[in-house]
C-alpha cells in the first residue's frame, strides 16, 4: 500500500512541475524605439499613451538621427526608427532592415534669435554678416545641420558667414535651441516645430525649396518584434495631432 502511495504522490508531483514549466510565460521585452531628438516632448506623449492602452512598454532612443540611423546599420538591437530625414529610412530599405515605412510628418527651417541676438538688430538672415554675431549651425552629420547649410547656400550666404559668426556646431537640434534659450550664441536655425517646443519666436521662416523637403519617417525594423512595431506605428499614424501642437504639419 505505501508503495502504490508513493508511486501516486510521485506522478502527482511530476504533473504538477509539468504544467508549472507549460503555464510560466515568457517576459514580453520591451519595444525598442530610436528617434529624433526633437521628437522627444510629443512622441513621449504619444509613448505614455500607448502604452497605457496596450501595456506594451517602450524604451525610447534620442539622438542625431544619422548616428541612430548608424547604429541600427551597425547590427544594434531596435524594432522601430523615427527619423528626422527620410533619407535615413530609404537608406535603411536599400540595405534590407526594414519590413515597412511609412511617411508621416513634415516641418520647415526657421532662424530664431537670442535675447542679444535681438538686441543686435537680427530680423533675417542678411542681418547675421554684421560684426560680432554669434551663430548656432549644427553639424551636418545631423538633418537640421544639412537642412540648414542648404538655407545658407540656398541664400548665397554660406561664403558671407565662412569668417568665424558659426560658432558652434551642435549635433542635435535640441542643443542649438539650448543655446539660443540660453544666450548663450546671437542666433540659430532650428526646425519650426523646435522652435514652437523651446518657446524661440522665428524671425524668418524658410521654404523647402530653399531648405530641402524635411520629411519625418518611420521605419520598423526587420528581425526585431515587428507585430508589436506595426501596432506602435499605426498608433503614431493615428495620433499625429500631438505633433500639429508644435509646428509639424501631416505629410501630404
Amino acid at each position: 500500500m505505501n508503495y502504490k502511495i508513493g508511486i501516486t504522490a510521485c506522478l502527482l508531483i511530476g504533473i504538477t512541475f509539468l504544467c508549472g514549466c507549460t503555464s510560466t510565460t515568457e517576459e514580453v521585452q520591451p519595444l525598442l524605439v530610436y528617434a529624433g531628438a526633437g521628437l522627444k516632448v510629443p512622441l513621449d506623449v504619444n509613448i505614455a499613451g500607448f502604452t497605457q492602452e496596450t501595456g506594451i512598454k517602450i524604451i525610447p532612443n534620442y539622438g542625431p538621427s544619422g548616428g541612430l540611423y548608424a547604429q541600427i546599420n551597425e547590427g544594434q538591437p531596435a524594432d522601430v526608427f523615427f527619423s528626422a530625414d527620410w533619407k535615413f529610412i530609404e537608406n535603411l530599405e536599400d540595405d534590407g532592415k526594414l519590413t515597412d515605412s511609412i511617411k508621416l510628418l513634415e516641418d520647415n527651417i526657421v532662424l530664431v534669435r537670442s535675447k542679444t541676438g535681438e538686441e543686435k538688430g537680427i530680423e533675417k538672415i542678411q542681418d547675421l554678416v554684421k560684426p560680432d554675431i554669434s551663430i548656432a549651425v549644427a553639424d551636418p552629420g545631423a538633418p537640421i545641420g544639412q537642412y540648414s547649410e542648404n538655407v545658407l547656400d540656398s541664400t548665397g550666404m554660406t561664403e558671407a558667414l565662412s569668417q568665424g559668426a558659426i560658432k558652434a556646431r551642435p549635433s542635435t537640434v535640441n542643443q542649438v535651441a539650448l543655446m539660443v534659450e540660453k544666450d548663450e550664441v546671437d542666433a540659430g536655425f532650428l526646425y519650426s516645430s523646435t522652435a514652437s517646443l523651446y518657446n524661440l519666436t522665428p524671425v524668418q521662416r524658410f521654404d523647402t525649396t530653399q531648405s530641402g523637403e524635411i520629411v519625418f519617417g518611420i521605419g520598423i525594423i526587420k528581425g526585431g518584434d515587428e507585430k508589436r512595431a506595426k501596432e506602435f506605428t499605426d498608433y503614431l499614424d493615428k495620433h499625429t495631432d500631438e505633433y500639429m501642437k508644435y509646428g509639424w504639419t501631416r505629410y501630404a
